[in-house]
């Protein structure tokens, strides 16, 4: 009780004063202080790594209840509309914060999709040494590392004992990333190039070294001897999530979670199968169009196999990624009344990670690097059909999620703490949403350009039904597999990963890219509705992308609140 007391002391909860904009204000600070991934986004020196012990997680837990009752002293009648926006969603997403720490237990932090290692790693390859004190900054960021290494390995110990170990397959695929980590000093991703370095760093150079060789790495491979000894024997051959003690009701929140909406594993799963069957009759005319007479996996197999859709290099695959944005950079601004200053490209994902990850990630832009990003996986390029190049990346990056995050970096209306929040259903939804949008834009201009797109919605539709088929219905691994294999673009090697992510890394997540896709589309045939000529959908564009990334919740009562706004304007 004295700690929850001197929380929320500090925080200010026990003045007799307060206001959404000084919660706010004080949320902003509580993050800065707190997330290094945050401070690094802001441009500010990242002085300590961060805690992840039960200590921290106590604390954590008692800062977000005291932000929960100070929102609760504010009557959200009396705000303004925005004022509104920022309290439902600071309420959110501690509520959820709340009820997440109830199934820590059953959250890995340890998978090719959670491990928080590559994220702490631009600490130390975005650090820059333009002062003698940020060479000693960055010896004891170092020092640090291997302290953290050891408390997420006793994260993991503490979760096999209350009964969660991941399976076996994704324990085989964080094993060898761990040890790709752990590089010789002089191959280290620690180690820092002379060029970043003033003159007569020798020194320097030389205790980085052994920091690594003798600190660093030893705690990388510990923690991989860990998992693939004694870890491994007990770990379990099945998947899902519904295998462990309080697995399926940790599964019923993470689908709340992930798609911020009010639904049950067995209502998605419907909504998948449905899905499913619509697209495969409107891919089955495609096939028929082009002359195809085989079935939807026979003509799967024949596009992953044709020289037409396979590049040879990594660099012709950023090209052949790049080529769509061309196509529909010209058509922006008819869609769109703002458009985001920062720049977009692609490069190609780590390799030390590509093993693991079906597709790339998009990195956003930050104080070192203004540019967003695209990451693809540049591996085994013979397996990786390009058909849906163009969907995929108008997912990722115009106007899909660059599109969406920079506008919402950019947007200085916002309150600090609400540009830097990230709703998965919102972000994911509307990177899906904007891909599918390209049909209306005219982008996918040749049969095989809309099959390849169609492949994609086909692909996310599956995951309605096969996440929530083995976390929440029984589902063995191998019928998932099987059932993605009738139906999707993707190879064996993609499949197998992904069914992994699904079903370990991180289970409901992959819900959220059909569902708030789904939701911003119901939202938008509302507004046609009830608009009518009055409808403009540049405008709609605008409201749901103008007040930052939302939960699907409050994002449906904010474009209601938008719609009585038009009617009357």
């Amino acid at each position: 009780m004295k700690l929850v007391l001197a929380v929320l002391a500090v925080l200010g909860v026990l003045s007799d004063k307060d206001s959404i904009d000084r919660i706010v204000a004080d949320a902003w600070q509580y993050r800065i202080e707190h997330e290094p991934e945050l401070r690094l986004q802001e441009g500010l020196p990242v002085e300590n790594l961060p805690e992840i012990s039960e200590e921290n997680s106590r604390k954590e837990l008692a800062a977000w209840r005291g932000f929960l009752e100070r929102l609760a002293r504010i009557d959200p009648a009396s705000l303004s509309h925005d004022d509104w926006l920022t309290w439902a969603v600071l309420e959110w997403e501690l509520k959820q914060g709340v009820e997440l720490a109830d199934h820590l237990a059953l959250i890995s932090p340890i998978t090719p999709y959670t491990l928080p290692l590559p994220g702490l790693h631009e600490i130390y390859t975005r650090h820059t040494f333009s002062k003698p004190e940020n060479l000693d900054r960055y010896l004891k960021l170092l020092r640090q590392y291997p302290r953290y290494v050891g408390q997420l390995q006793a994260r993991v110990e503490w979760q096999r004992s209350k009964g969660f170990l991941l399976p076996k397959g994704t324990v085989d695929q964080m094993v060898p990333m761990f040890r790709a980590f752990a590089q010789p000093p002089e191959r280290s991703l620690f180690a820092v190039a002379p060029d970043r370095l003033p003159k007569g760093s020798e020194a320097f150079r030389a205790q980085v070294a052994k920091i690594v060789q003798e600190e660093i790495n030893p705690a990388l491979e510990r923690f991989a001897a860990m998992l693939e000894g004694d870890y491994r024997k007990a770990a379990p051959e099945g998947v899902g999530m519904g295998q462990y003690p309080g697995g399926p009701d940790a599964y019923r929140f993470l689908v709340r979670l992930y798609t911020g909406l009010d639904v049950t594993p067995e209502e998605v799963h419907r909504r998948g199968l449905e899905e499913v069957a619509r697209l495969e009759a409107r891919m089955a005319e495609i096939r028929r169009q082009v002359g195809f007479e085989g079935t939807q996996r026979q003509f799967n197999d024949h596009l992953r196999a044709h020289p037409r859709w396979l590049a040879k290099t990594p660099e012709e695959v950023g090209e052949r990624l790049m080529a769509p944005m061309r196509k529909i950079e010209p058509l922006i601004g008819r869609y769109f009344q703002r458009i985001p200053k920062a720049p977009y490209g692609v490069k190609r994902l780590d390799p030390a990670l590509e093993g693991s990850v079906t597709y790339g990630r998009y990195n956003q832009p930050v104080a070192g690097d203004p540019s967003g990003w695209y990451r693809f996986n540049g591996s085994k390029l013979d397996q990786r059909p390009l058909v849906n190049a163009a969907a995929l990346i108008y997912h990722e990056l115009l106007p899909g999620h660059h599109f969406q995050i920079a506008l919402q970096l950019e947007n200085e209306s916002l309150p600090q703490v609400r540009r830097s929040l990230y709703h998965t259903a919102f972000v994911e939804g509307w990177g899906e949403y904007a891909s599918e949008l390209g049909i209306e834009m005219g982008l996918y201009d040749d049969p095989y350009a809309l099959y390849g797109r169609l492949a994609m919605d086909m692909f996310l539709s599956n995951r309605l039904v096969v996440d929530t088929g083995m976390n929440a219905l029984g589902w063995p691994r191998s019928r998932a597999i099987e059932y993605m294999r009738e139906r999707v673009l993707e190879t064996e090697v993609q499949i197998g990963t992904e069914t992994l992510r699904y079903s370990a890394s991180m289970p409901g997540q992959a819900l959220a890219y059909k569902m708030g896709s789904a939701k911003i589309w119901e939202l938008r045939r509302r507004a046609e509705r009830e608009l009518g000529p009055k409808f403009d959908l540049r405008r709609f564009h605008e409201a749901v992308l103008g007040s930052g990334s939302l939960p699907l919740s409050v994002l449906e009562r904010h474009v209601e609140w938008w719609i009585g706004q038009e009617r009357a304007r």
